[in-house]
């Protein structure tokens, strides 16, 4: 299995606002990587630039990644290759990193082509000035690594963008990512197809991503089945949905009422109302399939 240092680019996949050090995306990414688990496939659509650049990941693209992190040159690089927070894709070479994220879903061939085009001129023109900014970064954060192996490695990491010719299959580098819908729970397939039920979710992975509360490295997982709360790597609490009674907000804080317990409380989304919502459809999607189950046994107990 591959993965680029572009489009997988391991600060974007671990990416957090405020973070400080390496070992701040690599904590995160570790987090990521056992909330997925094996075998399962994740939009991760909390990634920085996911609208320019939508990647489905699986627990072996976080391993990866960590471990380009924990490499002083591949952290480099990786920084080297991002395109910063927003404010920052404007300018230098951020913008030209964005396009580079940007090509992968443009329609059109001749402006992916010009796209791709107009941001390695733009290496071509400012690396030096760039890598020198990015060592000493690093060098601040006590990552250290010299300047001529990061424009070796940028040159390599590059090239695939080099070579790029735009056809009918178009993608500007190729991804080996195995795009597979989420794993099956076994329910009946002709019922869910019926107007009016919602779809299976599949798995859905929702960290913790405000400033302020990110560190606390929360992270809720999700299926048909159940609710899962992690913290810094572990399960601190399941809860079956048929124990959930209410999801909803209180005061921008996420909050699952539940049978005989207390609530299940998740502070610190930057986007507190998608988060409750994307609960939410999971919480409805599971809640007809258990009716769908409650049916089936009263059908099989009726004379």
């Amino acid at each position: 299995m591959g993965f680029h240092p572009v489009f997988d680019n391991p600060i974007r996949m671990g990416y957090f606002p405020g973070w400080k050090t390496a070992s701040d995306l690599v904590d995160r990414m570790g987090d990521l990587e056992s909330a997925i688990g094996p075998r399962q496939v994740v939009p991760a659509q909390w990634e920085p630039y996911y609208r320019e650049c939508p990647r489905f990941r699986f627990a072996g693209a976080y391993a990866w990644a960590r471990s380009q992190a924990q490499s002083p040159l591949g952290f480099a690089l990786a920084l080297a290759l991002f395109p910063g927070e927003a404010d920052q894709i404007t300018t230098g070479l951020g913008h030209a990193n964005w396009l580079i994220l940007a090509a992968q879903t443009e329609p059109s061939h001749i402006t992916r082509e010009l796209m791709v085009a107009e941001a390695l001129g733009s290496w071509e023109t400012h690396a030096g000035v760039w890598l020198e900014q990015i060592a000493r970064t690093c060098a601040h954060i006590g990552v250290e690594v010299s300047v001529p192996s990061l424009r070796q490695q940028m040159l390599k990491a590059l090239q695939p963008l080099r070579e790029f010719k735009p056809g009918d299959d178009g993608d500007p580098v190729r991804s080996d990512y195995i795009e597979t819908p989420g794993r099956s729970h076994g329910f009946d397939k002709q019922l869910l197809q019926l107007e009016g039920w919602t779809p299976d979710p599949g798995t859905i992975v929702l960290p913790v991503d405000g400033r302020t509360h990110v560190l606390a490295r929360e992270i809720l997982v999700l299926d048909l089945e159940k609710v899962v709360l992690r913290k810094a790597g572990r399960p601190v609490r399941t809860v079956p949905w048929e124990k959930v009674t209410l999801v909803h907000l209180v005061e921008g804080e996420v909050t699952l009422e539940i049978a005989d317990q207390t609530s299940l409380v998740v502070a610190g989304y930057r986007q507190p109302e998608a988060t409750a919502r994307t609960i939410q459809e999971c919480y409805r999607a599971a809640s007809e399939r258990l009716l769908q189950l409650l049916a089936k046994r009263m059908s099989r107990l009726t004379p």
